[in-house]
């Protein structure tokens, strides 16, 4: 009998243990977190795999994939938090009350480029030439058709220049629209091409050049007080965002990173490949081209909110059905009361 009592002291004492492990967000505490290759990436390559927060203590673990798999990977069983095209998220969270979105993380990394030298002032330039570009009904794709209407200035998409319109051809990755450009360079006709750091950088030093930063576009014609768009947003469950301490130091986290990714961007890239090997990221990036890939933490909170819906309803404007028939409500977002400083 006394056996049999201390045994069963034991296990209530171990049971215990566990469980005040587990609310205290101890080292058994593992939350996943992916995102898609390319500038998105960066904005997760130095978060430490275990770190302190105020009530505990959490191990996460990384994950990069290729972004076409991006949104079948978020919504994976286990995934706890993910990074995003502004567009999936609100569709996520419209479909689905378990998450929330939390930041914009990436703001936007599109230039416009053209085969030869060429005087450009504007987008009225491209009117009557052909614009090669990457992403078709992507976030950039429609942020460009967006300054276009804006402007008031015809599209199509095409394969030959048309009077009076800017023609768009759409190209699977940004080396196709390069080498696109580079054939109408070697026919000396004027071109352009809409594709993202770190190629453009790449594109410039090999005889491109850089006409026009769609960012720049955007942010002088919303005026919202953040440069760029909203690109990339980071997307969270019920396991994050009920804990606000453990969601307060995460995103101090991810602003902290986009200023180390400028100070040490060689040691970020190769934090990348150490969990996905094949990225498309290069260790010789350097700080200015980083600084081009606009790594930003913009928490969705106040005119944090005002920016990524302004992103959103452009995108709604266009495509209704790409966010889900509507724009996200209050529960698709931190409370307002949430307390967040850097």
């Amino acid at each position: 009998m006394k056996k049999f009592l201390a045994i069963t002291l034991m296990a209530i004492a171990l049971l215990c243990s566990v469980m005040l492990t587990a609310c205290a967000g101890g080292d058994d505490s593992t939350y996943t977190l992916v995102a898609p290759d390319g500038a998105p990436a960066l904005a997760i390559a130095n978060l430490s795999e275990r770190f302190d927060f105020d009530g505990g203590q959490i191990k996460l673990a990384k994950k990069v994939v290729a972004p076409s798999l991006i949104q079948h990977e978020a919504l994976r069983e286990g995934v706890d938090m993910a990074i995003v095209p502004a567009n999936q998220a609100a569709k996520i969270c419209n479909a689905n009350g378990e998450y929330k979105m939390l930041a914009t993380v990436t703001n936007g990394n599109l230039y416009v480029t053209s085969s030869i030298h060429a005087e450009v002032s504007g987008l009225r330039d491209l009117v009557g030439k052909m614009v090669y570009s990457i992403g078709q009904s992507s976030v950039p794709d429609i942020i460009f058709k967006s300054l276009l209407i804006g402007e008031g200035i015809e599209f199509e998409v095409g394969e030959k220049e048309k009077e009076g319109k800017v023609t768009v051809k759409y190209c699977q990755q940004g080396a196709d629209v390069i080498s696109q450009l580079a054939l109408a360079k070697s026919e000396g006709r004027l071109a352009f091409g809409i594709y993202a750091e770190p190629a453009v950088t790449k594109s410039i030093a090999k005889g491109f050049e850089e006409v026009l930063d769609l960012q720049r576009l955007w942010t002088d014609k919303n005026g919202l007080g953040y440069e760029g768009y909203a690109q990339a947003v980071l997307i969270a469950r019920k396991s994050i965002y009920t804990n606000e301490a453990l969601t307060a130091e995460l995103l101090r986290r991810f602003a902290d990173n986009a200023d180390i990714i400028k100070q040490d961007p060689m040691q970020s890239v190769e934090n990348i490949k150490a969990v996905y090997p094949q990225t498309s990221l290069q260790s010789d990036m350097t700080a200015d081209v980083i600084a081009r890939c606009n790594v930003k933490t913009v928490v969705a909170i106040g005119d944090g909110r005002s920016y990524l819906e302004n992103t959103l309803q452009a995108i709604m404007s266009l495509n209704n059905n790409a966010i889900g028939g509507k724009l996200p409500g209050d529960s698709s977002y931190l409370p307002s009361a949430f307390v967040w400083e850097k």
